[in-house]
């Protein structure tokens, strides 16, 4: 095995973490052909012509295809990346939008827990004593992203996770079953409506939980009784409209004094408050039951108790006005509200920014976020809120896709600790030797190590606010950089002592833990990755071929001459007669270094 020393973690250390450059001048897949003269044949337009020039009507090369895997991707190896440089992009993201979600989470839980309790009484063992934990979330959600064919779905939904925020911290660490049910939700609306999404996150018991209005009652004001409002402000400041104005592009709206327009009031948030009470569990035989009643409440959907819903017209925001309903209609009235939410003007550039900044770029322009707004409001066939159109407008547009954003100095965004875990055990094929396709993966240590770990955020606000601008020239240019919210002199040194983990130790891809505690360890349990390809490039000769796969599937082309030539003459130091140390101490190196980290 390798010995990665503090002299390797120095050499990358120390260099910056802006990718600087020249500007290059393209043809093909760029802009720089405002001159240039096109003629096609007989039977062709210009127009094709055109798209030939711009990239948009030929199929990409390697470079740019691996690029747009660490766009679209929790990581890809060689052969995908060299299956969709033969095809496009866009009907790759058309074929994607077409699977099915491949299993559902919660399924998948119920299965491996019935086969932990199977175990425990062959062996004698107290099932009594066996309580799920978060761990038991993460085999499954492991599964789905090593398995599943549909990556852009699994993209797609852990992007969402970090936006309609629930967390294992505090509230569900012993309730995995209620954490994977509602991230089916995510899985099953990555490609739906997201008018649908609001809905059935709004009723889920985990965000009912989390932010407290399951078991909201109405008013008693002789008690001192009156609605909580922390679904009420968090679904307006965090899952759709933001706290202040917005024009089409993202630009705030502003007034004659040149200062931003609030959104919303507090009296707006007491309103809409009324609108969320009556909720209970949804097989609860009546309403203020604190505790899950049986198994099945913690996943089926909330249940409206007219009797405890606020009765009487709701004022909201803008001049709305819920009715007063006689019959009181909870239901109606929380269907009134997101109708409203999902019809404001600013959902559209809120939401585009939000999944470009997880998708593509800390920092996209005003067009872009305009672009991709329009496709919020019209996918084209009349239809707003369409979250498929939406994704593969953000993919496919011209700033995610023009090869010369790579040499812009503040385009791109820094690599989430856990997409980086998940890249590297995609790109080598992680396996389990006994096939049974269970990947014990906790991220105990990841999450330790680094801030990050999916659906453990340490608040609703996510691991980082979309608005961070770490100190120095991201600040002084008025631009923000949210993940940099969880790097700091730690989390980078032990990002690189989890990388050595993940690389070093012959078993330590994955962070493996046990179904229960009493459970009898077998290596063939844990899971290996697939270096097969790369230990044929391991001789002299061919190391500098080694280090360009490297770059391609993880680097996607980005890694510069300087730190190549330093990887290169590195793993050359590695005796000959040490392939898997040179083809690890290389995946590292890669993995380490600032050209990596920063996907433009």
């Amino acid at each position: 095995m390798l010995q990665i020393t503090k002299a390797f973690l120095l050499v990358f250390c120390i260099l910056p973490f802006c990718v600087m450059g020249q500007n290059p001048i393209k043809i093909g897949g760029g802009e720089n052909f405002s001159k240039v003269t096109i003629s096609t044949s007989a039977n062709q337009s210009v127009e094709v012509g055109d798209n030939t020039l711009n990239g948009h009507g030929m199929a990409p090369n390697l470079v740019a295809a691996s690029r747009f895997l660490g766009h679209a991707t929790l990581g890809s190896d060689y052969e995908s990346i060299v299956a969709l440089a033969n095809s496009s992009f866009s009907d790759w993201i058309d074929e994607q939008q077409a699977m099915p979600v491949s299993f559902y989470l919660k399924d998948n839980y119920d299965e491996l827990i019935q086969m932990a309790i199977d175990s425990m009484l062959f062996y004698g063992t107290d099932i009594a004593e066996f309580t799920p934990r978060y761990r038991h979330f993460a085999f499954p959600w492991t599964k789905y992203m090593v398995e599943s064919p549909d990556v852009l779905r699994s993209r797609v939904a852990l992007a969402l996770s970090e936006i309609f925020v629930i967390s294992s911290f505090p509230s569900f660490d012993d309730e995995p079953r209620m954490l994977a049910d509602y991230y089916d939700i995510l899985l099953r609306n990555a490609f739906g409506n997201y008018r649908t999404l609001l809905e059935e996150v709004t009723y889920h018991p985990a965000m009912g939980q989390y932010l407290t209005h399951l078991n909201n009652p109405k008013s008693d004001p002789d008690n001192n009784i009156f609605p909580d409002e922390n679904y009420a402000r968090e679904i307006m400041q965090l899952f759709s409209i933001g706290l202040f104005q917005l024009n089409p592009d993202g630009t705030a709206v502003l007034d004659n004094n040149g200062n931003s327009i609030e959104t919303y009031t507090n009296d707006d948030i007491v309103e809409l408050a009324k609108v969320f009470t009556g909720l209970s569990w949804g097989d609860a035989l009546f309403f203020g039951i604190n505790n899950a009643p049986t198994n099945d409440s913690e996943t089926t959907p909330m249940k409206m108790y007219d009797d405890e819903h606020e009765p009487g017209p709701k004022s909201l925001l803008n001049g709305l006005n819920i009715p007063d309903r006689n019959p009181v209609d909870g239901d109606a009235d929380i269907a009134d509200a997101l109708d409203f939410l999902f019809q404001h003007q600013n959902v559209g550039p809120f939401m585009a920014r939000r999944l470009i900044q997880r998708l593509v770029t800390s920092n996209p322009s005003p067009e872009y976020i305009a672009r991709v707004s329009a496709i919020f409001a019209n996918n084209g066939s009349g239809i707003r809120g369409d979250l498929g159109a939406v994704v593969k407008a953000i993919l496919l547009d011209e700033e995610a896709r023009d090869c010369s954003k790579v040499s812009a100095p503040y385009t791109g965004m820094l690599r989430e600790p856990m997409v980086r875990h998940t890249q590297l055990i995609r790109a080598f094929n992680a396996y389990v030797p006994n096939g049974s396709g269970i990947y014990r993966n906790d991220m105990d240590r990841l999450l330790a190590a680094t801030q990050q770990r999916p659906m453990t955020a340490p608040s609703v606000f996510n691991f980082f606010i979309p608005d961070y601008q770490p100190i120095g020239p991201v600040e002084q240019a008025n631009l923000v950089a949210p993940e940099f919210q969880i790097l700091d002199s730690r989390t980078i040194i032990e990002y690189g002592t989890e990388l050595k983990h993940w690389l070093d130790d012959d078993d330590d891809l994955m962070e493996y833990n046990s179904f229960y505690d009493d459970e009898i360890y077998d290596f063939n349990k844990e899971a290996y990755p697939d270096f097969s390809d790369e230990l044929a490039l391991t001789s002299d000769d061919l190391v500098d071929d080694l280090v360009e796969r490297l770059n391609l599937i993880l680097a996607h082309g980005q890694i510069k001459e300087t730190t190549f030539n330093n990887i290169v003459n590195t793993v050359k130091q590695i005796p000959e007669n040490q392939p898997e140390s040179r083809v690890r101490i290389a995946i590292f190196l890669v993995m380490y270094s600032p050209d990596y980290l920063i996907i433009k």
